[in-house]
């Protein structure tokens, strides 16, 4: 499979990585794990946790990212090269991020329990969901976008129609005249102008 990067457009690598921010997002305040601990003469303690309560970064990173998103679009240039630098960093931390908290997963846990119960704690039952998953692959998207971004130059500017036209006033058409303040219906119009 052969990228053409000729037909990638500023729009669809923004809406990709907008698109991916907001799925990272969306799946770290989804419960991630689900821990009870419990101890005989003592009530069972269960803990259900998200992402973003085991780990504020990401959603942090994921925010971060959908505001370089927009700032993408406002800048041109060096500015823009840069912007794309900061999500390519955007994107390299939440992988980076959410590989730590899955592979330490008990130490944050146990932190909770801690915080929870008064005092550490072992031997917790835990269920983990996959939404590391999804964010796994879309921080790596983020990142390739941010790439994208800053190795890439589009052109941005602006379409022809939105050009003002060079010709003279005697060749103006007459919504063109009723914009400049110009009667179309009298001959010989050029000379006559609106205070």
């Amino acid at each position: 499979m052969k990228l053409n990067l000729r037909k990638l457009t500023l729009r669809n690598v923004i809406s990709l990585e907008l698109i991916c921010s907001i799925i990272v997002l969306i799946a770290v305040s989804r419960s991630w794990v689900s821990a009870t601990y419990s101890e005989t003469g003592f009530p069972s303690v269960s803990l259900s946790l998200s992402a973003n309560q085991l780990n504020p970064s990401l959603s942090g990173m994921a925010l971060a990212a959908i505001a370089s998103a927009l700032g993408a679009i406002a800048t041109r240039g060096v500015f823009r090269r840069i912007v794309g630098a900061v999500i390519v960093c955007l994107g390299s931390g939440i992988v980076l991020s959410t590989t730590n908290l899955m592979n330490n997963l008990d130490q944050f846990v146990g932190i909770k329990f801690e915080q929870a119960i008064g005092r550490q704690v072992s031997g917790w039952a835990t269920e983990v969901s996959h939404f590391n998953l999804l964010v796994l692959p879309a921080g790596l998207i983020i990142a390739i976008c941010g790439i994208v971004i800053a190795v890439k130059s589009f052109d941005t500017s602006m379409s022809k129609r939105y050009e003002r036209n060079s010709s003279l006033e005697t060749e103006l058409t007459p919504w063109q005249a009723l914009d400049k303040g110009i009667d179309p219906t009298i001959l010989g119009h050029t000379d006559q102008q609106l205070d």
